[in-house]
């Protein structure tokens, strides 16, 4: 029975041993660092559809299964970070109380072989008698800014002292920081909540589009949940009572224990149209309908109500009224249709199969002058092109094209443009049409220029510049009378121009913006994070800890000293675990000082 006993207590002192090991905890360190950076560098919780576009079907399906699109949420990084905290609290349990000894009381006797075993180590042999030898030591020592402790024990003295007795404490400070951090990040890793995910009690929803009544209860996070992030877009007038977080390829819905109301939303922007704040004017309801609280929030200006933060991330369009003319191209005569709807909506072109999904409007677009073809510029090198609107238009045959379209138009060269992109995959980058304005502003001119130039073909005209520019004389004499030469020049050319960039023109329409009636929509982060503030105070200790590491290095000196024969023996040695060239040649002083007693022989070991 004792042996088995003993055994069980080996097999648990390794055990412990290698819980509270260095080399355990090193390892760990390094491969939370690893996956931290793999988190930091790859942008988390982003929709699957944008990596399989980056890193193609084979390296999307490997970071998936490796849980690098959400590395935060996997269950190989909260095992090291839990492990972590194991292995660290191991360390501290086992050797905490000796560390706290230590700074309360340095012991003053040494054994013979733990004095020749500090780094720095000599003897010597002294006329003086033992205790006049302990006294000129200590004296020494004295001067050397040191308090040492002395005890006789029979014909032997003692003599002990130290520097820097609460450099231990840096060393618990430090351990006792991550041991708070890492437990701190766990609880505000909601472990229930995970754990609840990756058993398939909790199931995130898939459907992006369904509303919030219609998602699956399986998909909703308890309302009492400790801690939570979720972000919600939220338009001006409209109120929510519930967050979403992004889990994989869906989502999770977060019940709220209080209703958010957007009354406002505003943006101030630089000279150059790029945001320079964004501001909430936000109103916090209980259920009942009772005021909470009101105020605004900004960037880095979050508001905080019972435990919970709600930061400004961002800001969209929240359902901005658009009213559009269609233009069916090759049929100028034909009066432009008009559709009107808001961002988010799907409208029918008429009668003719195709539909236009509204995708979005921003209301300012600054962008270098080279991504629209424009001449550099080093002096202004960005441009406003102001408000645009993105729409997807869907053929009877299912195929699909987005365009983006400015609204105002831009000046080159004295002719102005109206400058449309569209692409046939979201991946692609946009192919710029520049349409040429006319006279009156917009660009029944050029649709009049175009379908003459259809009726000239068909006629079989040849193409030629003459040409070109006779039929569009014709035209401008009668649509456009006021028109000068250079004009009709410039028009023309632009107007070619447009031909070509048009050649693989995706629809058989083109819409302007006649007007709107624009809506904000705020980007809202809500936050429960019990756990910050003591993550905090781990940063305190953590950065106190090293502070002390740093410059309240430890030094520590032992000696004996025995009375021999004619006078003394001395055995003196001393470590450091900072500035050590500086203690060596405090310790060679030292020797130098107590050896100048008469002696008969001595040694001398450094090391």
């Amino acid at each position: 029975m004792s042996r088995v006993h003993s055994a069980q207590s080996s097999r648990l002192r390794l055990l412990l041993q290698f819980l509270g090991s260095m080399r355990l905890a090193v390892s760990l360190l390094v491969l939370l660092a690893i996956a931290s950076v793999i988190g930091t560098v790859l942008s988390q919780q982003q929709p699957y559809d944008n990596y399989q576009l980056q890193f193609g079907s084979f390296w999307f399906q490997v970071y998936r299964e490796l849980g690098l699109y959400n590395v935060y949420r996997t269950l190989w990084y909260t095992g090291i970070v839990a492990f972590l905290v194991l292995s660290t609290a191991t360390c501290v349990t086992r050797n905490g109380p000796r560390m706290l000894r230590d700074m309360r009381a340095l012991p003053v006797r040494q054994r013979h072989a733990a004095i020749r075993a500090q780094e720095h180590f000599f003897s010597t042999d002294a006329e003086l008698s033992a205790e006049g030898m302990a006294n000129r030591l200590a004296a020494l020592l004295r001067q050397a800014g040191f308090r040492p402790r002395l005890e006789r024990e029979g014909s032997e003295f003692y003599v002990a002292a130290r520097k820097g007795r609460f450099h231990r404490l840096g060393y618990f400070l430090t351990h006792l920081a991550i041991i708070l951090i890492c437990a701190a990040a766990l609880y505000n890793a909601d472990i229930p909540v995970k754990w609840a995910e990756w058993t398939g009690t909790l199931q995130p929803a898939k459907n992006f589009d369904l509303p919030l009544s219609e998602i699956p209860r399986s998909a909703w996070m308890p309302l009492h949940n400790p801690a939570y992030r979720g972000i919600i877009t939220l338009p001006e007038g409209q109120t929510a009572d519930a967050v979403f977080e992004l889990a994989g390829d869906g989502y999770l819905v977060q019940p709220l224990p209080f209703r958010i109301h957007l009354r406002s939303f505003h943006v101030s922007y630089y000279s150059t149209g790029m945001p320079s704040d964004f501001v909430s004017d936000v109103v916090l309801y209980s259920p009942s309908g009772k005021v909470l609280k009101s105020g605004i929030i900004r960037v880095n200006h979050p508001m905080s109500y019972d435990g919970v933060e709600i930061y400004q991330s961002s800001f969209s369009d929240g359902g901005s009224l658009l009213h559009l003319q269609s233009y069916v191209l090759g049929m100028p005569a034909l009066q432009p249709g008009q559709l009107t709807g808001r961002v988010g909506q799907t409208l029918q072109a008429g009668g003719s199969g195709y539909s236009v999904q509204l995708k979005n409007f921003s209301l300012y677009n600054v962008m270098p002058r080279t991504a629209v073809g424009d001449k550099p510029d080093p002096k202004n090198p960005m441009i406003n092109l102001g408000p645009s609107y993105t729409y997807v238009v869907h053929d009877p045959h299912g195929g699909a094209a987005e365009f983006k379209t400015y609204f105002s138009p831009i000046s080159r060269n004295g002719q102005g443009y109206f400058v449309q992109g569209y692409r046939q995959a979201l991946g692609d980058p946009y192919h710029y049409v520049y349409l040429p304005v006319g006279p009156n502003g917009g660009i029944s001119l050029f649709l009049n220029y175009l379908a003459a130039l259809q009726v000239a073909a068909r006629g079989g005209a040849q193409a030629s510049p003459a040409v070109f520019q006779q039929i569009f004389a014709m035209l401008a004499a009668r649509v456009a009378p006021n028109m000068s030469t250079a004009e009709q020049g410039r028009f023309v050319q632009a107007s070619l121009n447009a031909l070509a960039q048009m050649r693989d023109y995706p629809a058989p329409f083109i819409l302007r913006l006649q007007s709107f009636d624009h809506r904000w929509a705020a980007g809202l982060q809500v936050t429960k994070w019990p756990g910050t503030v003591p993550i905090y105070w781990g940063c305190v200790a953590l950065v106190l800890g090293i502070f002390i590491l740093f410059y309240l290095p430890q030094r520590r000196i032992w000696a004996r000293v025995e009375d021999r024969e004619g006078g003394s023996h001395l055995e003196l040695g001393a470590s450091a675990d900072r500035n050590k060239r500086e203690f060596a040649r405090e310790f060679a002083a030292w020797e130098r000082a107590l050896r100048t007693s008469p002696r008969k022989e001595d040694t001398t070991l450094n090391c």
